[in-house]
């Protein structure tokens, strides 16, 4: 009588030893017109998928890929099994299923070092770093891109490790390590220098930028946020502009420079009013007014808090009009300015 195996261990590897066998038979029993025709629709099936996932189809794409996966290992050819899991697990990662993610590509990388193939090794690393960042477990996350990172640079591949870079720099800040992350952005800068890709050297300002902000360096800030804007400023969003220059008005007025703070207020301030945002209009002219006053610059400043009180007027924010109200009233009476305040005065208290 046939023993059952009385443990998990030993049926998973009967398990697996019947489907090896299972593929074997079924390799050895098809003839060279089968198994040309298995392996062309499996190239099918890659180029289906691909196509799905173009077009956003992404749960049809996934079965494309899977029966190519398995067309793949039924013949055998190991390195397109590799590539196939390798689609699998950033397509995984695409949908933010982080732990799919992780399984296919341990799967890509076992088969990558079998290959000894350094490109689809620093692929399997580059998405379980990533996947792991996502799952909270930073330690394997770091230990993985640095592999990938590794592998990049002897593969010299530039692009492959200034994105390793910026995926480790990544690491770092969601470690609280930033020093240590802006170094990296550093290292992946000079590499994009040398590109002709501008869509990376913004990335990359972009990161250095909000970096050295969290840091709270002030100088660091102003010098990579302002040479972004100067480099794309043209085609980066509205609000992503915005954001960018309520940092460097908040970088240049912690070191005192009110001058160039007062110039990154009046775009932004332009910015908002594009945007129709009454509030970040208000909080603009607020700024102003502080800086105008801190230069010295008095009817500048006036206007600018008068301009807030119609802000919050069409807003019909009480309170905010309350505030507006008392500040551009205090600075009147300081300057002796009585006609500016007056006309709000009446209106203001009785509609607040």
């Amino acid at each position: 009588m046939q023993q059952t195996p009385n443990n998990v261990v030993e049926r998973l590897l009967l398990e697996k030893t019947v489907v090896a066998s299972r593929d074997e038979l079924i390799r050895q029993s098809l003839t060279a017109e089968q198994h040309k025709c298995l392996s062309a629709e499996a190239r099918q099936w890659l180029k289906q998928g691909a196509a799905q996932q173009r077009q956003g189809n992404m749960m049809a794409a996934f079965a494309d890929f899977q029966k190519a996966l398995q067309a793949f290992q039924t013949l055998a050819q190991v390195r397109s099994e590799a590539k196939v899991l390798s689609v699998m697990a950033h397509l995984c990662y695409s949908l933010a299923d982080y732990l799919w993610a992780v399984d296919y590509a341990r799967q890509g990388l076992e088969l990558a070092r079998r290959l000894s193939d350094k490109t689809l090794l620093h692929q399997a690393l580059s998405c379980l770093g990533n996947s792991y960042r996502h799952l909270g477990d930073l330690e394997k996350a770091q230990n993985c891109m640095s592999q990938s990172l590794s592998l990049a640079q002897e593969m010299e591949d530039i692009e492959a490790e200034m994105r390793s870079l910026g995926n480790l720099a990544l690491i770092h800040r969601v470690s609280g390590e930033s020093e240590k992350a802006v170094v990296l952005y550093e290292r992946s800068l000079q590499l994009a220098e040398t590109q002709n890709d501008t869509a990376t050297l913004e990335h990359i300002l972009r990161n250095l930028g909000n970096a050295y902000h969290a840091l709270g360096n002030s100088q660091k800030t102003i010098v990579y946020y302002d040479r972004l804007l100067r480099l794309s400023r043209d085609r980066m969003e509205i609000v992503v502009v915005n954001k960018i220059l309520r940092n460097l008005h908040s970088a240049c007025y912690a070191i005192g420079d009110y001058s160039r703070a007062v110039v990154y207020l009046q775009e932004r301030l332009q910015l908002v009013r594009r945007l129709q945002d009454l509030r970040g209009e208000a909080q603009t002219l607020e700024s102003l007014a502080i800086n105008y006053d801190i230069l010295g610059e008095v009817s500048k400043a006036l206007q600018a808090r008068e301009d807030r009180l119609k802000a919050t007027m069409k807003l019909q924010d009480p309170q905010l009009q309350r505030q507006a109200l008392s500040s551009l009233k205090v600075a009147c009476i300081a300057q002796g300015d009585f006609e500016r305040v007056k006309r709000y005065l009446d209106y203001l208290t009785e509609s607040i």
